[in-house]
């Protein structure tokens, strides 16, 4: 009786770490790596997103080497639900798996587009793109489903 109790509790266990280290079903992740070579130079792109249920996240990096220098840039896109949403200082997008992703609306060479009415829990489309030049930061409310 003992060791089918002990077994029984061992198998139910194993079940609850998987079930908790898995994801979700709906879960999309895509990683890919390019560069493109011509005379003129070359570019380098790393790009990694997933995409739970409706919202999504992407990371794209991107260097560009020429005989005039490197220049780089990286570019995040978000599409989830405001959280906390504070305008010309703060945003809060929360996407799949409960994560929170935060971008300063008011820091130096920040350049900010916000298209529609935001406000806390509405669903938009985030973009922040750092590159050489500064910070460009835009906002765009997205259709309801």
């Amino acid at each position: 009786m003992k060791q089918t109790f002990h077994a029984a509790f061992v198998a139910l266990a194993a079940a609850a770490v998987l079930t908790a280290c898995s994801k979700p079903a709906d879960t999309i992740e895509r990683k890919s790596d390019s560069t493109i070579t011509s005379p003129q130079g070359s570019v380098e792109t790393k790009q990694e997103s997933k995409q739970v249920g409706n919202t999504l996240e992407v990371k794209t990096e991107t260097k560009s080497k020429t005989d005039d220098g490197t220049l780089k840039s990286n570019v995040q896109t978000f599409v989830g639900t405001v959280t906390v949403y504070e305008a010309g200082k703060t945003i809060e997008v929360l996407t799949g798996e409960s994560t929170r992703h935060t971008v300063a609306l008011d820091g130096k060479d920040v350049v900010v587009s916000v298209v529609g009415p935001v406000a806390v829990g509405s669903r938009v489309r985030l973009v922040e793109e750092k590159g050489d030049r500064g910070t460009r930061v835009s906002i765009n409310l997205e259709a309801k489903s």
